[in-house]
């Protein structure tokens, strides 16, 4: 590809979402940018959402437009850790990945809002990760196991990204892992933060 096709190819606004950068420890695999122009020698020069203006090499650097895969932004939560907000391809083996087996849809919300998890999670004896409560703020259910949670309007047939104001939401929601145990009878569900740096993320 010569420096025009690139400039073609890479138009200012562009979201794009990087696989690897080589050398670069603080530029993560699923970091997003926006394109900012490509130059005369066909790097392309970004706008990182980590603060980041390191430009691009097509050469060298693995990456992704949000145009070549259909890509939502969703909320990732894990047992023992904040939630994070994470890009996933739009395709039920990518699902399957995060949550590890099947996908289950779970819609406890007024909101059009899904809790995508394994199916299999409580059979397999996949670690207790989050209460989901009802309108009066009774014990419904819990989760085992990762789940993300994603926009899932009922007229259409897939899953979306989270509209900015239900991710804020939901990640709020969702925010401190728990720990659950039973006291007469009864589970008793307990937030706490998580202990190091590595579980914030």
């Amino acid at each position: 590809m010569n420096v025009e096709q690139i400039k073609e190819t890479y138009t200012e606004g562009m979201t794009i979402v990087l696989e690897e950068m080589k050398g670069e420890k603080t530029m993560p695999d699923g970091l997003r940018g926006t394109v900012k122009f490509v130059d005369d020698v066909g790097q392309i020069h970004m706008n990182w959402e980590n603060g980041s203006s390191l430009a691009l090499n097509i050469e060298e650097d693995k990456f992704f437009t949000m145009e070549e895969k259909k890509m939502i932004s969703v909320i990732l939560v894990e047992p023992g850790k904040y939630p994070k907000k994470i890009d996933i391809e739009d395709s039920l083996e990518a699902m399957q990945e995060v949550v590890g087996g099947y996908i289950e849809e779970y819609m406890p919300f007024d909101d059009d809002v899904a809790i995508v998890c394994n199916e299999k999670g409580k059979m397999n004896g996949a670690e207790l990760n989050r209460a989901v409560y009802d309108k009066d703020g009774e014990l419904m259910d819990i989760v085992a196991g990762k789940f993300f949670l994603c926009y899932a309007p009922i007229e259409s047939e897939t899953f979306q990204s989270l509209p900015k104001d239900m991710e804020n939401k939901y990640r709020e929601k969702f925010r401190f892992p728990e720990r659950f145990f039973k006291q007469n009878d009864e589970i008793k569900v307990v937030p706490y933060k998580p202990i190091n740096k590595e579980m914030e993320r």
